[in-house]
């Protein structure tokens, strides 16, 4: 099978997690104060919120073995629908409306990889970052952009687009008006990329490439400008003082100073004095000026913009050679926007651009941005025995199979020094610290390309990179691991000739295997002509040289002084029938010469012709729309792969022998076909398979009520029984109209296949009933999505417009009517329900071009709907012969709601209709509190039930429109089933629930957004460090606890900083302040062994005018920890309040000069509860002016008082303290806990 480019994106810095070696985020080593580091606001290890470029939103929740990922449309979203791919942790959604501008390159797909913007911190409220290149240097960006950083030499402008206002953005890349299409963004605009995030990936290293030969010889890099482009450089460090001609900052840290550490070492590796270890740790060219981009900040981490400002800075200020210890962790074609800049820069400056491999070996395929670059000099890592680093990235480049990486260098235990007050790898002494990775590989040959560019200072990167190639150690890696061989100083100074290289790609397996020939160049940078013998061959990496396989056109070159010489160099591939990679070495000797080139071949293995068709229900073909996965079957490593239709219906892969799955959706317009075929055999023989529709059979759902569809998702996955993880398609069709069906299918032979459906399903919001005479016709409504609602029953009378133009709008009087209208397209439905609106109509009926429901979506303060055909047309008919008026009966909100999960593993089942019984539903009153006093101020708010089948492990949901202040009944089937509720207020903060099961039969009240809102670890969760649950092992402590939750606590915020939230979280330890951080999210880290005593204090302040219960929290948590005996996590012992109100309306108030009786439940975090030693609960009714202290009556674990607020009170407020047997101690203030009603 081919390979696939991983999704993730994240660029690190490139220093590998072996020997010892620490995360950067955290550090190594036990510094002697605990350090506070905020960490990313999470909403928990089970729910993370992304907003698409789209302006749609993806939900993901739960974990690996029970999951959903859920897909929100935005309000003018014109379809509703969008395909997902899961394979295990890898998840990408992708939007109907922006299929053909990935297709045509438009935009980055990286903009749809979930996990990779979950990781890269861009979910959760989070702002999206973009690069956006245009026609011309000057790029003018669309309504929406936050601050602009201009990359005029890339024709780039990167920028930052918040939540709030990406859907304006987006209007603005896909407006018509200004030359977009289906394939192509706005004019002025050429393609949009994600501005990812780029991370940070000597004794005995330094005299193993030769450095002090070339230093004897008088060249040490003196003269020569090399920038290291990291995380800023300690300049205070006597290996660097003098050494740092400039130092800038690119990031968004305060200065350019290094407080991470891995740019310091960096640095002196490069042109370290080793001052501070008596020259020992010298660095490798100590005599070269450096010049020090920041674009890592002080967690080792940076965006692509950052990265590219600094390159460009780095090329245009006289530097000759850049060092680049960073990179991607997926792999790239050299086509992301870092490669390109890459090669551009080099181009026009002649910079050599000198970059880590990257650190995600020991797969193939795997070297990432920007080392993918053509111009890049790719480093690998060896140690110092020249053996290829078990981490080290391999070849060959994703997509065309060139050769990387270029050249090898020591990168494992290399000791660099260490900047002040950092622990980054493992330190030596206050002075150096030890770290492996292609990140130390590459100062290396950074400062083996300066010590080169001094003795030929003419010469541009070409010449250095094809000099330092040419001279390196041939090692017995191969190509594809190690490049050319490892860097040779003393050989490159010695060299007068160098080659270039030769990369034969992939030759097939099967098919034409007739000679290939390139030609290689040899360059005389001599004074005098050269003559050289040529000899070569070509060895299968890790086996024997395979005879006849490479041949030469000329035993002899002589090439002319100053002058180059080209030689024909032949592989055939008959003679080197292995399947793997192969590498060859064209050496040239003579005249005081050597120097070599090097040859790279991939030999596929065997493979055969897989043919699929595809046929919908109706014999046509399926179309490209179809989302179809090829998956091996043995190999969890191997990424699925998706096959695209022809017009024909067909798809063809070429695959080795072995065991493989097919399944997905086949597609044509607004049809779809489920359907997998689990276990496919292919041999020595093509393979001709066929998914034929016309045995499809219909999905369908009933309820015990009457409902009407919200949103309708499918999904299908396969994992067998040598799989570690399983991969799904899922599409989520919304409310969309058309035909679904599934495909009945085999068992699988082993493991799991099957499929997985959710329905989420309502009372219906309109219910038409036209009066006729003969009695009243049911117009069987389909509620348009986004279209306006009102609460109750109206009589309209009807009129006919017929398509809905504005001529046959404008001849009848529409004012305070129902409007009939013909469906003709999208377009003309939008144009004439805002003609019809703007004309008044009181509602607006659509009438279906065929005899089946019609829904749709359309933003309006109208109510509109679609009918069957020949419902419609039995009213337009009575129209005809006198007036008709229709009852139509409008719920703004559903009273009830349906949600149904199936899932089935063993296989498609030829049933496919749904319906459980009354009792196999749970029924959940359900109560969503307003903490507003109008709840309209929470605008554009949306919920979703979201469902997981206990047999699948998979499930989704579906968003839609709701209202704060309301009640209703949800129904679940709750058999084999887990749900859990999302709450998502369009300019509030959004609320969670875990995924737990329901009973069937049962019937349960849930509360949300219930008074009295505040500080608390979730009830449901209590596994140490996970979700939120805060914990501790022998060296660190994690703290991720949710800001708001409900009062008793299963239910809390899901971001961690809403809109208009302030916060405060501080950390002591022993009365001494560690650290504060601007959340309740944070890594406390070089934790003592002794015992002490710790308080976590947290302020947090909502400032929404309109959020008025509950809008203050103060609280502090004080505890004793110790160093456990075991470096397991353990949670932390904090003593939560959990509250109890009586009487609180659904406004979130209470009466006045009324008796409520308020119970507060002290339980601790890790459900150990200890009991209480002391207790009090004190209440204000004027926002905590002055406090008052009710009779209190106490048990072991709650305080029990009555509260009764004043007329004329506009809350109550409320403070709690206590603390048990065990040490753990809360004190909580909530201001305006509760407003008290008028």
């Amino acid at each position: 099978m081919h390979r696939h480019m991983s999704a993730a994106s994240t660029v690190v810095a490139l220093a590998a997690l072996i020997g010892g070696t620490a995360p950067a985020a955290l550090g190594a080593g036990t510094p002697t104060q605990p350090r506070v580091t905020a960490l990313r606001p999470l909403t928990s290890a089970a729910v993370h919120t992304v907003r698409l470029i789209t302006g749609d939103t993806v939900v993901v929740t739960g974990t690996g073995t029970a999951q959903t990922v859920s897909f929100q449309p935005d309000s003018d979203s014109p379809q509703g629908i969008a395909r997902i791919d899961q394979n295990g942790a890898q998840i990408t959604v992708v939007p109907e409306e922006v299929r053909s501008l990935l297709d045509s390159g438009a935009l980055d797909p990286r903009l749809f990889d979930i996990d990779g913007l979950i990781a890269q911190g861009y979910s959760d409220g989070a702002d999206l970052p973009l690069i956006v290149r245009g026609e011309h240097a000057d790029v003018t960006l669309p309504s929406g952009a936050g601050k602009v950083r201009k990359l005029h030499s890339l024709k780039s402008a990167a920028t930052r687009v918040a939540p709030t206002r990406i859907g304006r953005f987006w209007s603005g890349l896909r407006s018509r008006q200004k030359g977009a299409s289906g394939k192509k963004l706005a004019s002025g605009v050429e393609k949009v990329w994600l501005d990812g995030k780029v991370k940070a990936t000597l004794a005995d290293s330094v005299p193993q490439i030769g450095a002090p030969e070339a230093w004897a010889a008088g060249k040490d890099g003196s003269g020569v400008k090399v920038a290291v482009l990291d995380t800023g450089v300690d300049q205070t460090h006597p290996d660097l003082a003098g050494r740092v001609g400039e130092a800038r900052n690119f990031t968004d840290a305060d200065d350019a100073v290094d407080h991470h550490g891995h740019g310091t070492h960096v640095a002196s590796t490069v042109a370290g004095s080793g001052a501070a270890s008596g020259g020992k740790n010298k660095g490798v060219a100590p005599g070269a000026e450096l010049l020090v981009g920041k674009v890592l900040n002080d967690q080792g981490s940076g965006s692509d913009s950052w990265v590219l400002a600094g390159m460009d800075w780095a090329a245009h200020s006289g530097a000759k050679v850049v060092s680049m210890s960073l990179g991607t962790s997926a792999a790239s074609d050299g086509t992301d926007p870092l490669s390109e800049a890459v090669d551009q820069l080099t181009a026009e400056t002649g910079t050599l651009f000198v970059i880590a491999a990257g650190n995600t070996g020991p797969g193939a395929t795997t070297v990432g941005s920007p080392g993918s670059a053509d111009a890049a000099l790719t480093v690998a890592a060896v140690d110092k025995q020249d053996k290829l680093a078990s981490f080290s990235s391999r070849g060959p480049r994703l997509g065309d199979d060139a050769l990387k990486p270029d050249i090898a260098a020591p990168g494992v235990n290399i000791v660099a020094a260490r900047a002040a007050s950092t622990s980054m790898g493992t330190p030596v002494n206050e002075s150096y610290t030890s770290a492996s990775g292609t990140s130390m590989a590459t100062p290396h040959v950074a400062g083996a390309a300066a010590i080169l560019a001094q003795a030929h200072p003419d010469w541009k990167a070409p010449q250095l990179k094809g000099a330092l190639m040419s001279s390196a150690k041939v090692l017995a890696g191969g190509a594809f691991a190690e490049g050319s061989g490892r860097v040779d100083v003393p050989a490159s100074l010695g060299e007068t000739v160098w080659a270039d290289n030769a990369s034969f790609g992939t030759v097939p397996a099967t098919g034409s295997t007739a000679p290939m020939t390139r030609k290689v160049t040899f360059h005389n940078t001599a004074d005098h002509q050269v003559t050289l013998s040529l000899a070569g061959d070509l060895q299968l990496d890790g086996g024997a040289v395979a005879p006849g396989a490479l041949t030469l056109g000329a035993d002899t070159l002589i090439l002319p002084a100053g002058g180059s010489g080209d030689v024909d160099v032949t592989v055939t591939p008959d003679n080197a029938t292995k399947a793997g990679t192969y590498t060859g070495t064209v050496t040239a000797t003579g005249d005081g010469v050597t120097a070599h080139a090097t040859v790279a071949l991939n030999r596929e293995q065997p493979t055969m012709q897989l043919k699929f068709k595809a046929v919908m229900p109706d014999g046509s073909p399926a179309t490209a729309a179809s989302a179809i996965t090829l998956r091996d079957l043995e190999d969890s490593d191997q990424p699925p792969m998706s096959l695209r239709l022809g017009d024909d219906g067909v798809a063809t892969a070429q695959v080795t022998p072995g065991r493989y799955t097919i399944f997905g959706h086949l597609r044509r317009n607004s049809d779809f076909v489920t359907f997998g075929l689990p276990d496919i055999e292919v041999g020595e023989q093509d393979v001709s398979l066929v998914a034929d529709g016309r045995d499809a059979r219909p999905i369908k759902a009933r309820t015990p009520q009457r409902s009407e569809l919200r949103s309708l998702t499918l999904s299908v996955g396969r994992k067998s029984d040598a799989q570690s993880i399983g991969a799904s398609s899922t599409y989520v069709l919304g409310r969309a109209g058309g035909h679904q069906w599934a495909l009945p299918s085999a068992k699988p032979k082993d493991g799991t296949f099957g499929m997985t459906v959710n329905w989420t399903l309502q009372s219906p919001p309109i219910v038409a009933k036209a009066q006729l005479p003969d009695g009243l016709l049911d117009l069987q409504a389909e509620s348009f999505s986004f279209s306006g609602r009102f609460d109750g029953t109206r009589r309209l009378t009807a009129v006919d417009v017929g398509n809905g133009s504005e001529a046959e709008i404008a001849a009848d009087d529409v004012k305070g009517k129902l409007v009939i209208v013909r469906w003709t397209t999208l377009a003309e439905m939008y144009n004439a329900v805002s003609r019809l609106a703007e004309a008044g109509a009181a509602a607006i009926m659509y009438v279906n071009t065929a005899d089946e429901r019609l829904p749709g979506s359309v933003p309006t303060t109208v109510p509109v709907f679609g009918v069957p055909k020949s419902r419609g047309d039995q009213l337009a008919q009575a129209l005809t012969k006198r007036p008709v008026d229709v009852k139509l009966t409008v719920e703004k909100n559903p009273s009830y709601l349906y949600g149904l999960v199936r899932g089935e593993v063993d296989g498609i089942p030829a049933d496919q209709t749904f319906a459980p019984a009354k009792e196999q539903f749970a029924d959940i009153a359900v109560k969503t509190y307003s903490p507003a006093a109008n709840p309209d101020d929470i605008v554009n708010s949306q919920d979703g039930w979201l469902g997981v089948s206990n047999i699948t492990r998979r499930g989704t949901g579906s968003f839609t429109p709701m209202s704060f202040g309301t009640s209703q009944h949800v129904y679940v089937n709750a058999k084999n089933t887990q749900w859990q509720r999302i709450v998502l207020p369009g300019n509030g903060a959004s609320m969670v629930s875990m995924l737990r099961p329901y009973e069937p039969g049962k019937a349960v009240t849930e509360e949300w957004y219930k008074p009295v809102q505040r500080p608390t670890s979730p009830v449901d969760v209590h596994v140490p460090a996970t979700g939120m649950t805060p914990s501790r092992n022998d060296q660190e402590m994690l703290v991720q606890i949710p800001v708001w939750a409900s009062p008793d606590g299963h239910f809390y915020e899901g971001a961690s900083v809403a809109p208009g939230d302030v916060d405060e979280f501080r950390v002591y330890r022993d009365g001494e302040l560690l650290g504060t951080t601007p959340y309740p999210y944070a890594s406390i880290a070089g934790l003592p062994a002794q015992s002490a005593r710790y308080r976590f204090e947290l302020d947090a302040k909502r400032t929404q005018p309109w959020w008025q219960a509950s809008t203050e929290t103060h609280t502090a948590w004080t505890f004793t920890s110790t160093k456990p005996a075991d470096v397991d996590w353990h949670t932390l012992p904090l003593l939560h309040a959990d509250y109890d109100l009586a009487g609180v309306e659904i406004g979130s108030s209470v009466r006045p000069l009324v008796d409520h009786k308020l119970t507060v439940a002290f339980r601790g975090a890790d459900s150990a509860d200890s009991p209480l030693t002391k207790s009090s609960v004190e209440v204000s009714y004027d926002g905590g002016r002055t406090w008052q202290r009710p009779h209190a009556e106490t048990t072991a674990r709650t305080v029990t008082v009555g509260l009764r607020a004043p007329k004329g009170a506009d809350s109550v407020s409320l403070r709690v303290k206590g603390e048990n047997a065990a040490g753990s101690a809360i004190e909580q203030t909530v201001i305006d806990a509760v407003r008290v009603a008028d």
